[in-house]
C-alpha cells in the first residue's frame, strides 16, 4: 500500500469535502491535469524520473476542462548520452524520444502508479539494465486534492470570480513536485481568457510559498 495512502480521509462524502463543503462549487472536477506521483533513481551516470498525472486528452490550456487520461512520462538523462534507448515498465515501453534541448530522453504511455517503487529497465550500448527508482511520497504529504482545497481557501475571491453557480470558468493544473527530498505542489488556475493564477503549496502543511500571476 503505498505510503500517501495514510493521508487520504476515508469515506465519500470526507473524500468530496476536500473540495468544498456541501452545496458549493466541487473544484475538483475542473482539474485538467493532475500529477499525484514522482518516481525517482540516481547514480553518477544517470538520473531517471517517472512521473503518474492523470491529464486531459487533447492537453490545451484554454480554460476548458477536457476527457482526463492516466498517463506515465520517463525521463532519463545521462551524463554521457548513448545513441539511443529503450525502455519498459511494467507491460509497457519501447523506443525512447531524444530531446536535443534538455540532453535527454522521453517517453510517454498509458499508466499509473502503484507501489512504493517501480522497476523500470532500460537496454542502451547493447546492454539492458535493471532500476529501482523511489516514490518521492512519505508520510504526511497531503494529496492533489488537499493542495486544491488550501489554494481555494487563500485565495477565495480569485475562484469566486470564475465561479457561475456550481460552475467554474476555468481549469486548474494540480502537480507534484520534490525539491530535495521534501515535497511540494504547484497548482495553476487558468482562466478563459489565457490568464494564469500560479501557486507553489508546501506538500506537509499546505502554507501557500509563492504565488504568481501571468
Amino acid at each position: 500500500m503505498k505510503k500517501f495512502f495514510a493521508v487520504i480521509i476515508s469515506g465519500a462524502a470526507a473524500a468530496a469535502a476536500l473540495c468544498g463543503c456541501a452545496g458549493e462549487t466541487d473544484y475538483c472536477r475542473f482539474i485538467s491535469e493532475k500529477r499525484y506521483d514522482s518516481y525517482l533513481y540516481e547514480d553518477d551516470d544517470l538520473r531517471i524520473k517517472i512521473d503518474f498525472s492523470e491529464r486531459e486528452t487533447p492537453y490545451l490550456s484554454d480554460g476548458y476542462c477536457g476527457d482526463m487520461q492516466k498517463i506515465c512520462e520517463i525521463f532519463v538523462k545521462f551524463t554521457e548520452s548513448p545513441a539511443s534507448v529503450e525502455a519498459e515498465l511494467g507491460e509497457s515501453g519501447g523506443e525512447m524520444n531524444y530531446m536535443s534541448v534538455t540532453d535527454s530522453f522521453y517517453l510517454s504511455f498509458t499508466g499509473e502508479a502503484a507501489d512504493d517503487s517501480a522497476e523500470i529497465t532500460l537496454t542502451y550500448g547493447g546492454e539492458e539494465r535493471v532500476f529501482t527508482a523511489e516514490s518521492v511520497l512519505y508520510d504526511g504529504v497531503m494529496t492533489c486534492e488537499d493542495a486544491l482545497e488550501c489554494v481555494t481557501q487563500y485565495d477565495e475571491s480569485l475562484f469566486e470570480t470564475l465561479t457561475d453557480g456550481n460552475n467554474f470558468e476555468g481549469e486548474i493544473y494540480v502537480r507534484l513536485i520534490s525539491d530535495g527530498g521534501k515535497c511540494y505542489y504547484y497548482v495553476g488556475v487558468v482562466d478563459r481568457e489565457g490568464g494564469t493564477n500560479s501557486f507553489l503549496v508546501d506538500g506537509e502543511k499546505g502554507n501557500i510559498i509563492a504565488r504568481r500571476t501571468s
